[in-house]
Order: C-alpha cells, then sequence, then structure tokens
C-alpha cells in the first residue's frame, strides 16, 4: 500500500477507507490506534519500504542476482519512491533556504520542474553551483544543457533564438544511435492496415505539438515517411492519412500559416 507516513509513528496511522467500494480506497491519515490490517504506522510503511529495497533478485543464465543500486524501473511503486526520495531534500534546500532570510536566492528556483528524476532550470544560472547542497552525494547528476541558450528535456529540445524567443522542437536519443531501430510497424506484419496508418496520423500530432518551427515539424514527418514507405505502406495513404491529420488538427499547425498542398509535397514528395 502506498501513502503518505506521518512525523510521529506513535499517535498517527495511515488507514484506508473501509466504507468505500474496494476499488476506491484511498489512504488517509487518523490518531487513533488499533489491530486493523488496513491501518499502517509509519514504522510499518519503512519496514515494508526496507524489505523490498533489500530483497530484489534478478534471474540470468542461471544464476541469482541482488539488486543493491536502487530499485527496477517496472516496479509499482518505483517512480512514487524517487519522487518522494528526491523532493525530501529539495523541500529541505528550499526551506532552509527561507529560514536563513534568502528568498532572494529561493526565487530562482521558481522556474524550476522535475519529472522522476529529470530536472529543468529555467534562467536559473546558479542550479548548477547549488546541485551538491541539494542532493546527496551518492546521488549522480548528469548535465544535459546543450549550450547557453538550449536544453533537451525528456523528448523536448528547449533553445532561445537571437530575439529572445524560445522555440521547442522534438529530441530524440535514439537519433544519435549508429545503427537503425524498429519502432513501427511492418505493414506485412499480421496487423489491420487502418490501425498502422494510424501511427502516422498519431505521429503527426506529437510532432506538431512539439514543434515551434515548422521546418521542424517536415524534418520529423519526412523522416517518419521515408521509414514508413520501405516498410510497405502505400503513398497513398499515406497521403490521405496526412489530409485527415490536417483536417482534424488544424489547430496544431495554423501558426505555420502554410496550405495542404505545400505540406504533402514536403513531407511525401
Amino acid at each position: 500500500m502506498g501513502g503518505l507516513c506521518t512525523r510521529n509513528p506513535d499517535n498517527y496511522t495511515t488507514n484506508i477507507a473501509e466504507s468505500r467500494p474496494k476499488s476506491a480506497k484511498i489512504p488517509h491519515f487518523v490518531k487513533e490506534k488499533s489491530d486493523s490490517e488496513n491501518k499502517y504506522t509509519e514504522t510499518d510503511i519503512i519496514q515494508m519500504l526496507n524489505f523490498l529495497i533489500d530483497n530484489i533478485f534478478v534471474v540470468f543464465g542461471g544464476k541469482v542476482f541482488q539488486q543493491i543500486v536502487g530499485i527496477p524501473m517496472g516496479t509499482n511503486c518505483a517512480p512514487l519512491l524517487a519522487d518522494i526520495f528526491l523532493y525530501s531534500y529539495e523541500a529541505e534546500f528550499i526551506q532552509s533556504l527561507v529560514s536563513e532570510g534568502k528568498r532572494y536566492l529561493a526565487s530562482d528556483f521558481n522556474f524550476t520542474y522535475r519529472y522522476i528524476d529529470d530536472v529543468l532550470s529555467i534562467n536559473n544560472p546558479k542550479f548548477a553551483d547549488y546541485l551538491s547542497s541539494i542532493y546527496p552525494s551518492e546521488l549522480e547528476v548528469k548535465e544535459t544543457t546543450e549550450t547557453n541558450n538550449s536544453a533537451s528535456y525528456l523528448d523536448i529540445m528547449l533553445s532561445y533564438d537571437t530575439d529572445g524567443h524560445m522555440n521547442t522542437s522534438l529530441y530524440d536519443k535514439r537519433d544519435d544511435f549508429n545503427f537503425s531501430i524498429t519502432n513501427f510497424p511492418f505493414l506485412s506484419s499480421n496487423i489491420p492496415s487502418s490501425p498502422a496508418y494510424g501511427v502516422f496520423i498519431s505521429q503527426l500530432i506529437r510532432y506538431a505539438r512539439a514543434s515551434t518551427k515548422y521546418t521542424d515539424f517536415v524534418l520529423r514527418a519526412r523522416r517518419l515517411s521515408d521509414k514508413l514507405l520501405s516498410q510497405g505502406y502505400v503513398c497513398d495513404r499515406l497521403t490521405s492519412s496526412l489530409r485527415k491529420f490536417y483536417g482534424r488538427y488544424g489547430e496544431l499547425v495554423i501558426h505555420y500559416d502554410v496550405p495542404l498542398s505545400r505540406m504533402v509535397d514536403d513531407i511525401l514528395s
């Protein structure tokens, strides 16, 4: 069971609401103690987490290995534990700045965001200087900033142009691989054709949402169409799918100010 734990395990426990249907049970705090199997003290939760972390084993090649660093990504609670672990250090750091009267420094972190273990800090040149003060020494932090004006975050590349405007484009680390990646279905496989062509539309939506500039959108779309054509797709049906995308999701590409005929030529000619 996942849930928040209290600072005082002698006075508080977490409880699963028994009045709700089983599918709707949620954790909450209660003051009373009982022997109910649906209640856990802070000590109980810590013991369960310790058991999980200390008993991670993998069988490979007929041998049993124990993982002693981190937890498996596939574990249900892994994202939550990572969030809680990192947030505890981040909150303590900001609280220490405020208590020391350094609110001006704390405000520099207003545009600092984190998704699990990926951190983005905008307009904060001091962020790198305080990494060792925020996170524990055993945590390895890798710098992924491209230049002073650009950085990748998750699957987005952020960059400032000469006019100070922020632009976004799609970032995919697989672009740097020296081998091809098979990540879209072949028409020769045993799948219906309609969902296969639907992949083209779904990716166009993704590219349009991520790309500020038309050139970045076309680069991705052209690369995708070439790959699909090499995997048995028919140009006429890709063209039809592109027209369908333009008609249904025109609001995503209207800022490009490009007519459909040109988009078809740029992507599929």
